[in-house]
């Protein structure tokens, strides 16, 4: 097909030519086509530019065709994403300066944030009058959907107010006696700055004279600093002469004697353990998948593949297995708890669920820890089969080596103390949904190195996560809080559960402020004048992060400020709930609000609690890495490898220890010594001892 003629430009005679027929001739026009062309009658008969008219038109068409481009299925983004940029000047101040610049910045913001919160309710109200057909003031402003809203006047009396208010709100932010480290918010989520491994070189270069300056004297010399940054990945072959010596004892009795390896690394394994922390550091914290690596890491003396990397890795949890129970142990008993999870795939579970047929007996790949019964079984089992075969070994059969079948696999051993399965709520059946949850909680509530990110992968949801670590919990610790995005799967619906604890449940502001970022286009005023409400609430608690969170400061702005915005929230999803219908996402975002206020209001009174989840979404991230590499979703052990990793690192960067280090440290332990004590070698008791250690070793002053 041949494209048409290039389109000739209208004049502006001509786009008013055509509306004023339009006018004349509607009223003969079949209702389809009258209602297609009513909407291009805003820019045919406006004067001037035709821009801002055109684009409200185009955004009705496309909303009546049902049509939402490409572009405009974005993230949410972030809800500081508005904020003005700081103004501050550049230059040493001293921590008084620091505080009195952020004071003012803080007053600067909330001022601005106040006159523009009046605007866009403004230009809202006059919408929803225009809509309603209420009589207008005929002194008032002209206010359409396309006014600018930094054009909408106020009156010196708003001014005013919106002064005295940020004013009032800078006076908040800094009551108390400064930061408070049990409320420190906690933002990390990789592994900090310092991490990689640095070395430092000195090198000299002299200067070499060219031969017309030979003889030459030197009136001078100097030095000038430059600095140059190399990096590289390299791998280092060790060979290891490893000494032998034949003795014979007293009796006459030869004896081969070795001398150890363990100083390098694991016995039987070719690699060192720096080389394993390393590896699970690049998996489990930057989701570097095995077969890239295994690629990068080959040389011409040594290959790695993907499939030995894996063993190595499985070691690592091995090893790591009891820490990681010992974290939700110490998780149980967290006064706050916050969890969210996101599907998974694995194809072990995939496959049994695709051939699976109705009435089939057919074991499922993780019947050895379906439950926690399960799993207590299998151990047994594999206890015994161990026992027995020291027993012929005893009886004089030397062919009796150690069996697969001996060694309790990961699902088993995490088996026994969380489940896998969980049970539908209808009563029907098990859940099939395969999902990774992430709860994190303090072990000690005024610590936040004492921060647990915990990690598990099973067919449940994060609801199922909290009622399994609620059963551990200790039964004097009646009350625990539960954040999550108030999905009916976080909750708690165990009834015998509910008798034993006292559940407050909060909300997450970021879940709440979601569906008015991603549907903004069906609603512009109504939906930015709520985004920069959102964008308030996330002013006041990076307000309170700048200067130092305490209780007063929090409670004070929280009470005040924060609330005041949450209010002017629920009034306008409430004038929204009229607008638009429960199928609507914008309507269910609005009765999402209405319906869970309480909820979402709640961190308002504990200045512990944090606004939003955003945490743990950030924690979620990685699985998108992992689905989109195809790493580790081949079979449930390794999931459950990825789980026990990631939950040791997240958690050893939440306690500011040197992860690296503290991984090489725990793994030169006896296996038999962390099994023993896990609670010796977690992440923070790692922390606090080294601490102890070095002021020890310090040299008295």
């Amino acid at each position: 097909m041949k494209p048409g003629p290039p389109s000739a430009e209208l004049s502006a005679d001509q786009r008013r030519e055509i509306a004023a027929w339009f006018e004349e001739n509607s009223a003969r026009l079949p209702e389809p086509v009258r209602l297609f062309l009513a909407l291009h009658q805003r820019y045919l008969a406006a004067a001037g530019d035709i821009h801002k008219p055109f684009d409200s038109t185009w955004r009705e068409l496309r909303r009546a065709l049902g049509i939402t481009p490409s572009s405009e299925k974005r993230p949410s983004g972030a809800a500081l994403a508005g904020l003005p940029p700081d103004e501050g000047g550049a230059g040493a101040k001293s921590p008084r300066e620091k505080l009195e610049e952020q004071h003012q910045r803080g007053q600067r913001l909330d001022v601005w944030h106040d006159e523009l919160s009046k605007r866009h309710r403004n230009q809202a109200k006059r919408l929803e009058e225009r809509l309603a057909n209420m009589p207008q003031d005929p002194d008032a402003p002209e206010i359409s959907e396309e006014t600018p809203v930094e054009e909408i006047p106020l009156t010196e009396e708003q001014k005013a107010e919106s002064a005295a208010r940020g004013k009032a709100f800078a006076d908040r932010t800094v009551l108390g006696q400064g930061p408070d480290p049990a409320l420190q918010s906690v933002k990390e989520t990789l592994m900090p700055s310092g991490a990689a491994l640095a070395v430092e070189e000195q090198v000299h270069l002299a200067v070499t004279l060219p031969e017309d300056l030979a003889n030459a004297k030197v009136v001078k010399q100097m030095v000038e600093p430059r600095v140059r940054y190399d990096f590289a990945v390299t791998v280092t072959r060790l060979e290891l002469e490893v000494e032998k010596k034949v003795v014979v004892d007293e009796d006459g009795e030869r004896h081969v004697l070795s001398a150890s390896t363990l100083e390098y690394g694991p016995p039987g394994y070719s690699v060192t353990w720096s080389a394993l922390a390393t590896l699970a550091v690049l998996v489990g914290q930057f989701a570097l998948p095995l077969n890239r690596l295994g690629t990068m890491l080959s040389t011409g003396i040594k290959r790695f593949t993907a499939g030995a990397l894996g063993r190595l890795l499985h070691y690592v949890a091995e090893r790591l297995v009891p820490i990681y129970l010992h974290l939700a142990t110490q998780l149980c008993n967290a006064e706050i708890l916050a969890g969210d999870d996101t599907s998974c795939r694995v194809l072990e579970v995939a496959g049994y669920f695709r051939k699976a047929k109705p009435g089939q007996k057919e074991k499922p790949p993780w019947a050895d820890y379906q439950t926690p019964a399960a799993a207590e079984s299998s151990l047994r089992r594999c206890e015994e089969l161990k026992k027995a075969r020291v027993r012929r070994r005893e009886d004089g059969d030397r062919g009796a080596k150690p069996t697969p079948d001996e060694k309790p696999s990961l699902g088993v051993l995490i088996g026994r103390r969380l489940p896998f399965e969980s049970p539908r709520r209808n009563g029907d059946g098990t859940k099939q949904s395969m999902n990774t949850t992430v709860v994190s909680g303090r072990s000690v509530a005024n610590d936040p190195t004492s921060l647990i990110v915990f990690y598990r992968s099973h067919l449940g949801g994060c609801g199922n996560l909290f009622e399994s670590l609620l059963e551990g919990r200790d039964p004097k610790a009646r009350n625990v809080t539960l954040q999550g995005d108030l999905s009916s799967t976080n909750f708690v619906a165990s009834p015998e559960l509910l008798k034993r604890r006292q559940i407050t449940y909060v909300g997450c502001s970021a879940h709440a402020r979601r569906p008015f970022a991603n549907y903004e286009h069906e609603d512009p005023v109504n939906c930015a004048y709520m985004l920069h409400l959102f964008l308030g609430l996330a002013m006041h608690e990076d307000r309170l992060d700048v200067v130092g969170r305490n209780a007063e400061n929090v409670t004070a702005v929280r009470g005040n400020d924060s609330r005041r915005i949450w209010n002017e929230i629920l009034e306008l999803a409430t004038m929204m709930a009229k607008k638009w219908s429960q199928a609507t996402k914008l309507g269910t975002g609005a009765r999402y609000i209405i319906k869970n206020f309480d909820k979402l209001t709640a961190y308002l009174d504990d200045p512990r609690l944090e606004c939003t989840n955003n945490l743990r979404e950030r924690m979620l991230r990685t699985e998108k890495l992992i689905e989109g590499s195809s790493m580790f979703r081949q079979s449930l052990e390794g999931r459950f490898v990825l789980d026990v990793v990631r939950t040791v690192l997240q958690t050893a960067v939440a306690a500011g220890v040197p992860v690296h280090e503290y991984l090489i440290s725990v793994l030169r332990q006896s296996p038999e010594d962390v099994a023993r004590n896990p609670g010796l070698f977690t992440p923070r008791a790692w922390g606090v001892a080294n601490a102890i250690a070095a002021a020890l070793a310090a040299p008295e002053p």
